[in-house]
């Protein structure tokens, strides 16, 4: 990166990257030749996001860096060995902060945890007995589990790969129309019908997964294409039917509410239902480097000489570093993340 202010500074985020590729395009690189200029603008782009994120689970800035650099190793490891994500690299990555903090906390590292992080994980084994504690080796098994309870991450995760990473930039994020063209190879006016698509797509995914949950109930399945057409028109009347089997069934009641306003509520459901620890810090921490990039665009052509060569520098030199930790795990074998 050069010291020289972007062209197209987003307003209600970061810069245009100025490298055009598509985080698929860029992802696609990595995985195939390995190239580095690929990776270090896809580190650019999402290091911040993650950092963010690892900074909800630590106890210090240090074990933030390193949980931060952990999940971009896993992270490559995957992509190079045929997984990992293809699109949607923040929500992919955030998700695997979230799965090494959970490793982390069986482990020596324990201890690097932040104490808010450690009473909620005993919270959750207080409210699951069986589970053993959260000294058990399934303590990640009960976080999951616990993601895997949200029909809104169901949901999500049955999208294709660009509507996901469409409705966390666009929605969660609050990215603009310019930069989310860039992550996904559209153009801005594309973004707007993609992430349209995108929402009508969760909520046909999460019928699905409501009905697969319901399966074993024969009123909800019968009730399901009853279900559907109420959420598709929130203000036509529901049939006496279906508003007698609502009266009973307290999850149907839930999934017509949840989706009913679910555009209105999206920003805060699905990130509750995908990080489950920090998300109002995280959003808080998004929300204000937003801000603080839109500041610095304004005034960065001023101090660009010296500021920028730093700032490169400093770029420049913590990607060597994540990058021969990288190399280190590779080598040695390291640990190949289950596909998520």
């Amino acid at each position: 990166m050069t010291g020289t202010a972007p062209r197209h500074a987003d307003r209600a985020g970061p810069a245009v990257p100025a490298d055009g590729r598509s985080d698929a395009e860029l992802g696609a690189g990595v995985r195939q030749s390995g190239d580095e200029a690929a990776l270090g603008e896809l580190y650019r782009r999402h290091r911040p996001a993650v950092l963010a994120s690892a900074r909800t689970f630590a106890r210090d800035p240090h074990t933030a860096e390193d949980l931060a650099s952990e999940a971009f190793t896993r992270t490559l490891h995957a992509v190079r060995s045929g997984a990992g994500p293809d699109a949607a690299w923040r929500p992919y990555l955030l998700t695997v902060v979230r799965h090494t903090a959970g490793q982390w906390a069986v482990s020596a590292r324990r201890t690097e945890l932040s104490e808010d992080f450690e009473q909620w994980l005993d919270e959750r084994a207080a409210a699951d007995p069986a589970s053993g504690g959260a000294d058990c080796v399934g303590v990640e098994e009960r976080i999951v589990a616990l993601e895997d309870l949200s029909l809104v991450v169901r949901g999500f995760r049955a999208l294709p790969e660009r509507w996901q990473a469409a409705l966390w930039h666009s929605v969660v994020e609050g990215e603009s129309a310019e930069r989310i063209g860039v992550l996904l190879g559209v153009s801005p006016s594309g973004v707007t019908s993609l992430t349209a698509r995108a929402r009508e797509g969760l909520r046909e995914a999460y019928l699905a997964a409501h009905a697969e949950s319901g399966s074993r109930s024969e009123e909800c399945r019968r009730h399901g294409p009853l279900l559907a057409a109420a959420v598709r028109r929130p203000g036509s009347r529901t049939t006496r039917q279906l508003r007698r089997h609502l009266d009973d069934c307290d999850r149907c009641r839930h999934a017509l509410c949840e989706l009913t306003d679910l555009d209105q509520r999206l920003r805060a459901v699905l990130p509750a239902a995908l990080l489950l620890w920090g998300v109002h810090a995280y959003l808080a921490a998004r929300l204000g480097a937003a801000g603080a990039g839109a500041t610095a665009a304004g005034g960065s052509a001023v101090g660009a000489g010296g500021g920028g060569t730093a700032s490169a520098a400093s770029a420049a030199g913590t990607k060597l570093a994540w990058l021969g930790a990288v190399a280190a795990v590779l080598v040695v074998g390291g640990l190949l993340l289950p596909d998520l």
